[in-house]
């Protein structure tokens, strides 16, 4: 597997790495955010700590599927 090492291969990846990690930092700070504003009375179902983590790591799983999927369909 050939692998570019270019400034530009090199600039592409950060910014795919900072963009998922601003996917990251949202899901959490979105889910906090409905947490803390009680939003549709989703705030006891996320009041528990490990339910509340359990469901970020779903959203953000089903982002990455999403993400998988649309690489896939612009090939």
């Amino acid at each position: 597997m050939g692998r570019d090492l270019s400034f530009g291969s090199f600039l592409r990846d950060l910014g795919l790495r900072l963009g998922a990690a601003a996917v990251v930092l949202g899901v959490f700070v979105g889910l906090g955010y409905v947490n803390r504003t009680n939003l549709f009375g989703l705030s006891r179902l996320l009041g528990s700590q490990v339910v509340f983590f359990a469901v970020a790591f779903l959203v953000i799983g089903l982002v990455s599927i999403c993400w998988i999927v649309f690489q896939q369909s612009r090939e």
